[in-house]
């Protein structure tokens, strides 16, 4: 299972099945409050799945307050089970059982995103339901931070031009571009460079994204890479680590496990 595939199970079992029924969610509409995504991590599993099957989504959601800090959060997981099948071949028994394929976390933010700069910020929650600081603490970890994780430079990867193809509804690059276009550098330097045997084989296992400022179509994003690589058995794998910028200004940072 590819990895983008798992965000709709996202929308399905949380956004619509839990977060929709709660009154807060309309409250904080009108205050112009919004879930703004900064850190997603997704891992799939190395089961084979079918099209034909249909997979089974299990989510969560928890409002959380910064630990020795002051934003707010709503932080989203989810786990995709579904029975081990292949596409061109018969259908599992309707009694085979589900299998983990994949995780989802994601971390949101909460803010104003169309308020004036210094009024986004949100610190306290006005609205039924819910309290006005979260009892749960959350851990902000930088974007910088998975950078330096690579214990390496990294090196230029080329330039890349967003379109209007790249955005969504909320009139940004969206989330989900950005590990399409770092997974295709990675696997074209793997190619190039003759780093490990068969590396038209290899495919994103997990992948770690974290944004601190957005692109709109018509930006030039300057990307950055290290990678690390293990031949072991098989096809081997792939690690690396990248950069989103815009100029001088840091965008967004990634994390690949190729396998």
């Amino acid at each position: 299972m590819q990895l983008a595939a798992l965000m709709p199970g996202l929308g399905a079992a949380v956004w619509r099945a839990l977060l929709s029924q709660i009154p807060a969610i309309e409250t904080f509409r009108a205050q112009g409050i919004a879930p703004i995504l900064r850190r997603l991590v997704l891992v799939g599993e190395d089961r084979p799945v079918s099209v034909n099957v249909p997979i089974e989504y299990t989510g969560a959601f928890r409002f959380a307050r910064e630990k020795g800090g002051d934003r707010l959060f709503a932080n989203m997981w989810l786990e995709a089970r579904a029975p081990i099948a292949h596409t061109l071949a018969p259908d599992p028994p309707p009694d085979a059982p589900s299998e983990l394929v994949g995780r989802i976390f994601a971390e949101h933010v909460l803010t104003r995103p169309f308020a004036a700069p210094a009024e986004r910020r949100v610190t306290r929650l006005d609205a039924p339901g819910v309290p006005a600081v979260p009892e749960d603490e959350h851990v902000l970890e930088s974007t910088e931070a998975l950078l330096e994780s690579a214990g390496a430079p990294l090196e230029e990867a080329g330039d890349f031009v967003f379109g209007m193809l790249h955005t969504d509804s909320n009139q940004h690059v969206n989330s989900l571009v950005y590990p399409r276009v770092f997974e295709e550098r990675v696997a074209r330097r793997l190619v190039h460079d003759a780093l490990i045997p068969s590396p038209e084989r290899l495919l994103a296992r997990a992948i770690e994204l974290r944004w601190r400022r957005p692109f709109f179509a018509g930006e030039r994003a300057t990307l950055a890479m290290h990678l690390g690589t293990e031949r072991g058995d098989g096809d081997g794998e792939c690690r690396a680590i990248g950069a989103f910028s815009n100029g001088p200004k840091l965008n967004a940072a990634v994390k690949l496990l190729l396998r």
